[in-house]
């Protein structure tokens, strides 16, 4: 056990921490610990605010993804990512809502929503991908800026977190700012990577970007601390992403029923990285499963983008062909899913 940096979990207190890594995924130094008392897993030590803030304003994406703004090849590609989300969020809203996406992006999940009929906020902290979603997309609904930004009113029926939370620095103070904007009874739309999830192999799973990482039990432990009823988990193959539907209570449970949701999970979360071995994983055939995806969603990219067509016009075909082949007509708020 070490003593971190940062030296008490967010979610249990504790101060003892396991050693999980010390690399990322390219090689480069980067500690990973995992809490003794809870398993959550966190980057030790975490960056601070100011350097978090400049970083996701300016220099993340062209990090993550080689581009000021998307290329041809990720508005294909991220298109079809909202198209699947989309589908999921539309089967569950049964009336319009006043809707938020945090972390929007270069808008293309406001903009599949868009297209369907639903009037969609977004907030994204980087300065180029907010402005292509306004200025390649036309929405002028999604402004540049952080969650701590938008004050809070309860302005907003439903709320959606598509892989943010895991990096941001403090998730709790997060998850308390998204109850205080939504309206009661208002719910929250999370998706979140899960620590004992299998699919990347053990040396290319730790980066930069994201600060914590959660199980079903921590984040459900998280969201219930913070005044969320946890509802609808699944976790979404291939991948074994976590995802939650959120209702906002009136009352976060007594720390005391939290802790003891969290008994156990911490053996639970060592012994699945434990057993998570670069030999187990190169001897399944996951790995070539995923690679042979990988080839044709490659292949059906290039040929989606070649030609002229670009940006807005990419994502108009994808959305133009999602609704053709939905068995009714959108209508009002929301649209058919597949």
């Amino acid at each position: 056990m070490s003593t971190p940096s940062d030296p008490t979990c967010l979610l249990c207190g504790e101060r003892d921490t396991v050693p999980i890594a010390d690399r990322d995924r390219d090689g480069r130094a980067l500690r990973t610990v995992m809490c003794a008392g809870c398993g959550l897993v966190r980057v030790d030590p975490l960056p601070s605010a100011e350097a978090m803030r400049a970083f996701y304003h300016l220099d993340y994406r062209q990090q993550y993804k080689g581009a000021f703004e998307p290329k041809p090849k990720h508005c294909h590609r991220e298109t079809l990512r909202a198209i699947e989300r989309a589908g999921r969020f539309l089967a569950a809203v049964p009336t319009p809502m006043r809707t938020l996406d945090v972390g929007a992006g270069a808008g293309f999940f406001a903009y599949v929503l868009k297209r369907a009929g639903v009037v969609i906020d977004g907030i994204e902290p980087n300065a180029s991908y907010a402005a292509f979603a306004r200025e390649r997309l036309g929405l002028d609904r999604v402004r540049t800026g952080f969650l701590e930004d938008l004050p809070a009113h309860g302005q907003y029926d439903r709320i959606t977190l598509n892989h943010v939370l895991e990096h941001l620095r403090d998730p709790r103070a997060a998850l308390r700012h998204l109850h205080a904007l939504l309206a009661p009874g208002g719910e929250l739309l999370l998706e979140v990577p899960d620590i004992e999830a299998t699919y990347h192999a053990p040396g290319h799973l730790f980066h930069s970007g994201h600060l914590y990482w959660f199980n079903p039990v921590t984040i459900e432990a998280l969201a219930l601390e913070c005044g969320f009823e946890p509802r609808d988990r699944q976790q979404i193959p291939p991948t074994c992403h976590i995802t939650l539907r959120l209702v906002r209570r009136e009352d976060a449970l007594p720390p005391g029923r939290v802790a003891q949701r969290l008994e156990g999970n911490a053996a639970r979360v060592l012994a699945a990285r434990r057993r998570h071995t670069a030999l187990r994983h190169f001897l399944g055939v996951a790995p070539y499963q995923r690679a042979a995806r990988k080839i044709a969603q490659y292949a059906r990219e290039q040929a989606a983008v070649r030609g002229s067509r670009r940006g807005r016009a990419l994502c108009d075909a994808l959305c133009d062909a999602w609704l053709a082949r939905s068995t009714q007509a959108p209508s009002g708020h929301r649209a058919p899913t597949d």
